[in-house]
């Protein structure tokens, strides 16, 4: 587990990996350089670190919690929201006690402004008179509610919208929404609406989750129900992975060809690929040099998919495809194929081809009009530069004659 040192206005990453250092040997302009493979994955985890600590820079994030006894296990991860100069408010039910908590981390030096049992109204005209205090919020809500559960989920969000909230975490006992022994990693509202008018069994009391449905589409907020357990929140904000379910409306959705501000979202998206050795290294310059070849989807203006599209004269490749876990299975790398191809057959390519080792790519790209080919018949150009040691499997589709069916 990395270590790590934290301070308000320069943050320090201290990160401690127990393997072997690896000697890996790069050029550049005729001259051969070393890198400590270990030193060189420790910069890339600090670059996607700063890189969504950047992004997230003075926004507004509302955590609630379920049970105000978990904060304990969340400090550290509060921590570094804190740290990376995130605005947060965390609001609990005020007949739950959490002092014993504040007061230790005080004496820590990590400062709260704590309002004990306040009502929805008192939080709000508080917050909205005092936006610019610098320690966290921390605010037990009065609720008078024989439905505590769901009382303490819309006023949350009432209060998270007039904050102009940009995200807002539900904090509890579960990892997220589960469907059977199925994660709901990011399901549409619709999807959740289908789920709830037929009784399908959720792993969450129905009422809450209409509120937040509603509340999603209609601010736009973006929700996240995530456990309370430390690294959670850690996950779901400064990694690609997440670690939660996100329900958001989910637009506007785009693709475009890239950009050169999108480089390091697609460094980090292709970098993990690259780690599970499913698509061949790349390096940062290559990206570069090509990213107007690049094909992002965007989800509210976040890229959450990419793909490449390679020309060999009469032919062009298909590249590079990567999702980020969270948007797999929506049909996402479809829509970017399916643009690629457009594009091939608008450039009078005759076909274009793909390959993998991944066998979910294969039945993928069968599944796009492709047909399994020999290696050996896709273009020179190609196969001077490809290592046929690699246990890929090759697929190719006409686009002769403008044909692109899929």
């Amino acid at each position: 587990m990395p270590n790590q040192v934290f301070f308000r206005e320069h943050t320090v990453c201290l990160w401690m990996i127990d393997r072997e250092p690896v000697l890996q040997h790069y050029s550049c302009g005729g001259l051969r350089y070393e890198m400590n493979e270990t030193i060189e994955t420790q910069m890339l985890d600090a670059l996607e670190l700063f890189h969504y600590a950047h992004r997230f820079r003075q926004h507004q994030f509302v955590l609630v919690l379920d049970d105000g006894a978990r904060l304990e296990q969340l400090m550290l991860d509060i921590r570094v929201l804190y740290s990376s100069h995130i605005k947060i408010v965390i609001l609990y039910r005020a007949d739950q006690s959490i002092g014993d908590c504040l007061d230790r981390w005080g004496q820590r030096g990590f400062r709260f402004h704590h309002l004990a049992s306040q009502s929805p109204e008192q939080a709000l005209e508080v917050l909205d008179r005092d936006r610019d205090w610098e320690e966290v919020a921390v605010i037990g809500l009065d609720l008078s509610s024989d439905q505590e559960a769901e009382a303490l989920t819309r006023q949350s969000l009432q209060i998270a919208k007039a904050l102009g909230a940009a995200k807002v975490f539900f904090l509890g006992e579960q990892k997220g929404l589960s469907l059977g022994d199925r994660f709901l990693s990011h399901p549409r509202p619709d999807e959740l609406e289908g789920y709830l008018n037929q009784g399908t069994p959720l792993n969450m009391v129905p009422s809450r989750l209409w509120i937040m449905i509603a509340e999603a589409r209609r601010s736009g907020i973006e929700i996240v129900i995530l456990e309370a357990k430390s690294g959670t929140l850690f996950e779901e904000i400064f990694t690609h992975r997440g670690s939660g379910t996100l329900l958001t409306e989910d637009y506007p959705n785009e693709i475009r060809l890239g950009r050169e501000g999108d480089l390091t979202d697609l460094l980090m998206l292709i970098r993990h690929e690259m780690q599970q050795g499913s698509i061949l290294p790349i390096s940062e310059e290559s990206i570069a040099a090509n990213i107007q070849n690049y094909f992002v989807y965007t989800v509210n203006a976040a890229i959450v998919a990419s793909a490449t599209l390679v020309d060999y004269g009469d032919s062009a490749e298909l590249a590079k495809f990567c999702t980020l876990p969270r948007y797999q299975g929506k049909g996402r790398a479809r829509q970017l194929a399916i643009q690629m191809i457009e594009r091939a057959a608008e450039l009078k390519k005759d076909y274009v081809f793909a390959l993998s080792v991944n066998p979910k790519m294969w039945d993928f790209f069968l599944g796009l009009g492709f047909e399994e080919t020999s290696r050996e018949e896709l273009s020179q150009s190609w196969q001077a530069q490809y290592d046929f040691s690699r246990p890929s499997r090759a697929f190719k589709k006409s686009v002769a004659n403008g044909k692109v069916a899929c």
